[in-house]
């Protein structure tokens, strides 16, 4: 089977969650498939859409240069440079089926242009960009969005466009996406709870599969740890540095003075916004830097326990399953995919959304009583491995293709 994966981003130059994803199932794909990757870098220091091909891990891989744009709302999900380029990529590669996992500064028309060519798409769904240009339902003011309608698109629309933008360009775009989310002819949905938004949206239950995560469980070492009264335990977090991550509420949480003595160790790209975050923190609070996936082993070794306090409805963190592969209870929200992830008390610990005073004391109650750490059920068991999950999704593309031929 020759299978085309387009990507907003791949490893090594991106490494976040999706991504992520998308490079561990690429090359496990690639042991039985022909496989390319169709994504994008940014270089201000080359011609914008020149593109670069390489060969990874017998994977052909087409980069296009496409800079930071964003200029009008249109742009933001459109790109006709982009359309011309995959369009040549598409009809030199021929494949059987295109897999999308996200089209962020690329363009939706790849969509279109794979269906002229009568070619099946499957869509994996990473969060909710589909239905919010911001991608993660949160309003400005970082408050869930209850989804799209003119009133709450336009409140973005107008702070992040500066009022340049008008009701019929959010007209426009309500109207392309719906035509592009009708085109695709499978969702893979992560979690339940995604899958339950996406059908509530409009998208019929026939076209969305719930299919978890793969990962690949034999590099990430699984911890015995066993805790005593005296245990100093050490949190941590892992993932993108971004307010909406609730990082900086962490942050705040461990400056307090009940807890200046407990270690809080932050690993994750903090880009522009690393001057602020350590000038408001305290000295048990280190910031440890961006990582490559493949060492998450050893970073989870240097934790006892991982904070994922999200305030978005995330879909289902990769951040959280890799601790659960390693033995390392996680702290998360009740929200989104995060609260399907994990049993409360029984293999980790769950706070209310955004109840920062209840993140708090959850937080002291461990640091004041390891040993409750040593009564959690082993987590990693049900985390899917990557190779039961490639064979799932070649037998997605095997249906999918089959149906297409009718």
């Amino acid at each position: 089977m020759k299978i085309l994966k387009v990507i907003h981003g791949y490893p090594p130059y991106y490494m976040a969650g999706s991504e992520v994803y998308t490079y561990n199932l690429v090359r496990k794909l690639s042991e039985k498939h022909e496989i390319s990757v169709f994504t994008r870098i940014e270089n201000e220091f080359k011609e914008p859409y020149s593109y670069y091909d390489s060969e990874e891990d017998g994977v052909n891989i087409r980069r296009i240069n496409i800079p930071l744009r964003d200029y009008s709302l249109y742009q933001k999900y459109t790109d006709k440079n982009t359309d011309k380029l995959f369009e040549e990529y598409l009809t030199d590669e021929k494949p059987d089926i295109v897999h999308i996992g996200h089209l962020s500064h690329l363009s939706t028309n790849i969509v279109r242009i794979s269906k002229k060519y009568n070619i099946p798409v499957i869509y994996t769904i990473h969060d909710f960009w589909l239905f919010c240009f911001g991608g993660q339902l949160m309003t400005p003011d970082l408050k869930s969005c209850p989804g799209r309608n003119f009133k709450n698109c336009f409140k973005c629309l107008d702070k992040k466009f500066r009022g340049s933008e008008s009701k019929e360009s959010l007209e426009q775009y309500f109207s392309h996406m719906n035509e592009i989310i009708d085109l695709i002819d499978i969702f893979i949905a992560p979690s339940s709870h995604v899958k339950n938004w996406f059908e509530e949206a409009g998208v019929p239950s026939g076209k969305i599969i719930h299919e978890r995560y793969g990962f690949e469980k034999f590099r990430i070492k699984k911890q015995e740890k066993e805790f005593s009264n005296e245990s100093e335990i050490i949190f941590g977090y892992t993932g993108r540095v971004i307010p909406v991550k609730g990082i900086d509420k962490l942050i705040n949480i461990f400056a307090l003075p009940e807890l200046k003595d407990t270690e809080l160790k932050i690993f994750g790209n903090t880009g522009s916004a690393d001057l602020f975050l350590s000038s408001n923190s305290e000295s048990n609070i280190s910031f440890n830097g961006s990582y490559h996936n493949n060492e998450i082993s050893d970073i989870l070794e240097k934790i006892d326990v991982l904070i994922a306090p999200s305030m978005w409805y995330e879909v289902s963190p990769l951040v959280i399953q890799e601790a659960q592969i390693a033995g390392v209870p996680v702290i998360t929200t009740d929200y989104g995919g995060m609260a399907e992830l994990v049993d409360d008390r029984i293999n980790g610990f769950k706070f209310p959304v955004n109840d920062w005073n209840s993140l708090k004391s959850l937080i002291i109650e461990i640091k004041n009583n390891p040993l409750m750490l040593n009564t959690l059920k082993y987590a990693g068991k049900s985390v899917i491995d990557i190779k039961e999950h490639a064979d799932k999704v070649s037998r997605i593309y095997e249906t999918v293709i089959a149906n297409a031929d009718k």
